[in-house]
């Protein structure tokens, strides 16, 4: 399993390292600290209220990499980027992955995000996924931008269907590529962009 190479360490395009590896159960504290550590307009857009520590509690608490694969980054000790990959078991819909991405606000435009992405996309191929997905708001720009450079395609977008962590309604777009398109466009997009590959670590 792909899991086994883990940890991993990447250099991002202005020089500093960083250690990818899958999140575990002593990870409470960083992760927790990693999402406070957030602009509160990004806090605005996640899915779930991550200032409750109970709700990052639970994620730590019930790792099952059967339904989700969680990646962090660290640099030095602390987490600063949180990807995960979700999928069904059964279904209709077990060919099709769920995205999720987040990045320290000091950690952007550096090719962080085009890495934890890369290495989702190739857990999503050992499973024999098709497709990925992520939803994201449509007010995110941001978050949009990133997956539509990263070959993400918007599907749909669904009119006032979520609510924002102020209770505001928003819209949710829907984007989605085939696994094997999005794993050339990275791979392209990485060497383009001259950041080196992955070497084993020695621990996180």
């Amino acid at each position: 399993m792909l899991l086994d190479a883990y940890p991993k360490e990447a250099a991002l395009r202005d020089g500093r390292r960083v250690v990818i590896r899958p999140l575990a159960n002593g990870d409470f504290d960083k992760l927790y600290a990693f999402f406070q550590a957030l602009p509160p307009e990004d806090r605005l857009f996640l899915r779930h209220d991550v200032t409750d520590p109970a709700v990052v509690q639970t994620w730590v608490a019930n790792l099952d990499v059967k339904r989700v694969i969680p990646l962090i980054a660290k640099e030095g000790e602390k987490i600063v980027a949180d990807g995960t990959l979700h999928f069904a078991r059964h279904g209709w819909s077990q060919h099709v992955g769920n995205v999720r991405l987040v990045t320290a606000a000091t950690h952007r435009k550096v090719g962080l995000g085009t890495i934890i992405t890369r290495e989702l996309v190739a857990l999503a191929e050992e499973r024999g996924l098709e497709k990925l997905q992520t939803h994201v708001i449509e007010d995110d720009v941001g978050s949009a931008m990133l997956f539509r450079r990263l070959g993400f395609k918007r599907a749909a977008v669904l009119r006032e269907l979520v609510k924002d962590q102020d209770g505001n309604k928003r819209n949710l777009a829907i984007m989605t590529n085939d696994v094997a398109d999005l794993g050339r466009i990275i791979e392209d997009w990485i060497q383009d962009s001259m950041i080196p590959g992955f070497r084993a670590g020695e621990g996180a």
